[in-house]
């Protein structure tokens, strides 16, 4: 019932306004924006995370006012690419890349005056992005390494990798291109353990490799407004979404009512029939992997405080 609840209220949304602002433009309508001039009262802003943590909601929230248009993921199989090239610094120029989500951050500015553009997967190169695009803003949304790891894990993360001896960087024909580009495995020496762990284990060193480099790039960037958002923190939390719109000026302040619906309207919730695999579930040996990597690769998450 409530998959069939969730996807009513989700198709709903797809006829809304709010919907229709998020379609993916063509290049060619992009280029029409290319001598744009962002203004004082134009903010343009970027989420970072490393998936699973409410990201897609996040920018749902600020898509819900006429003066900001809030994406997700729009130009994903490009993202997803981006993620491989800048993890495994392979030669690619990139450019052409950050000319797309510059043309895109013009665009939205020139129609809804300011922009949020979330995406899970540039978190491997935030210090160029920062340079190269010059956002007012910037976040960081994580949640909990439990929560996110059972998530991805039902999302099918790694179900194909056992069992086999694989060289990396490699590309996974279990998958579609797009996922293919987004699973990265270790580099170098780490890749024969990595490949003796269990899933739970492979996926909770995703949830730190990735998180501690969002972490780490953000300790170094400086003179820019840098937010953290705990998705325990901010989930159905009316009281924060009071301070998030009294900080970046929405217009028409939601109802408590609206602000709690706006879980409807991201499309990334999952597939209700799928198990969902619950760390009271989880082997000893998973737990014991969960542990291992949680406490030497990225113990920081309890240190991590939201700012907003």
């Amino acid at each position: 019932m409530k998959k069939i609840i969730y996807k009513a209220k989700n198709n709903l949304f797809k006829l809304s306004q709010e919907s229709r602002k998020l379609k993916r433009p063509s290049f060619d309508e992009l280029i029409k924006f290319r001598n744009f001039k962002k203004k004082k009262f134009n903010k343009f802003a970027i989420s970072f995370a490393g998936g699973r943590s409410g990201q897609n909601w996040f920018s749902k929230i600020f898509n819900s006012h006429s003066n900001w248009i809030g994406s997700c993921e729009r130009f994903a199989d490009y993202e997803a690419f981006y993620r491989y090239v800048t993890y495994y610094k392979l030669p690619i120029n990139k450019d052409e890349f950050y000319n797309l989500i510059k043309l895109n951050s013009k665009r939205d500015m020139s129609m809804y005056q300011n922009c949020l553009i979330s995406s899970p997967y540039l978190s491997f190169g935030i210090e160029d992005i920062v340079t190269k695009l010059k956002p007012d803003y910037i976040f960081f949304n994580i949640r909990n390494p439990i929560n996110t790891i059972e998530s991805l894990y039902k999302k099918g993360w790694y179900k194909n990798f056992e069992n086999k001896k694989i060289i990396s960087p490699s590309i996974d024909i279990t998958e579609d291109q797009y996922r293919s580009f987004s699973r990265i495995i270790p580099k170098k020496d780490f890749l024969d353990k990595w490949l003796s762990l269990t899933r739970i284990g492979k996926i909770t060193w995703f949830w730190t490799t990735i998180n501690k480099k969002i972490y780490n790039s953000f300790n170094k960037i400086k003179n820019i407004d840098k937010y953290y958002v705990k998705l325990e923190d901010a989930d159905q939390n009316y009281e924060f979404y009071e301070r998030l719109s009294k900080k970046f000026n929405f217009k028409n302040l939601m109802t408590k009512k609206k602000f709690l619906n706006v879980v409807n309207k991201a499309e990334n919730k999952g597939d209700y029939d799928k198990y969902i695999y619950l760390y009271k579930e989880w082997s000893k040996l998973e737990k014991k992997e969960f542990e291992n990597i949680i406490s030497t690769q990225f113990h920081y998450y309890n240190k991590i405080k939201t700012n907003i």
